[in-house]
């Protein structure tokens, strides 16, 4: 049963790790390039939408072993086979959603609070002039801000796992 489970698990991990990449996609072409008129053949955007995908990636990677985590307390708290399937699909749904909403928020929230900050340059407009340096320096930021709020959305995520109650011996 285990080497099933391992299984369910890569095959989990690989659909989502599709979903993320095309849908982070996208999204981000949608409301970046279309908004600033860039072309297909940017480096400067392509080197920050790069930068989005792997903090996306990043963080819903991170989403993945507390829902694992969650798959096997379910396991052991049910018995039947279908409530544990339609707990897995629940709990794996609103932690990859979490997850998913957490990481847009987090970099577009990073983007616009380092546009605000730095007042010498608009950072968007450059990259929509091609300027690789820019795409360069706003991609290293988003992908900063994700390495240090990994861990706090993970925390959040852990501590939606509905881990059984132990009994006190007195």
């Amino acid at each position: 049963m285990e080497i099933f489970l391992a299984i369910v698990y890569l095959l989990i991990s690989l659909i989502l790790g599709l979903l993320v990449t095309f849908s982070t996609t996208r999204l981000f072409i949608r409301a970046i390039r279309r908004k600033y008129n860039i072309t297909p053949q940017n480096v400067s955007f392509a080197i920050l939408l790069a930068s989005v995908i792997f903090s996306v990636g990043y963080i819903i990677s991170g989403v993945l072993e507390p829902a694992f985590k969650m798959i096997a307390t379910v396991r052991m708290l049910e018995k039947n086979g279908t409530d544990v399937f339609f707990s897995v699909v629940k709990y794996g749904t609103i932690f990859g959603a979490v997850g998913f909403v957490v990481s847009f928020l987090v970099i577009f929230l990073g983007m616009y609070l380092f546009n605000f900050l730095n007042t010498e340059i608009e950072e968007l407009e450059e990259i929509s002039n091609n300027n690789i340096a820019v795409g360069i320096l706003v991609g290293t930021i988003i992908i900063v801000i994700t390495l240090f709020v990994k861990g706090s959305i993970i925390f959040f995520l852990e501590n939606l796992i509905p881990y059984p109650e132990m009994p006190i011996r007195t």
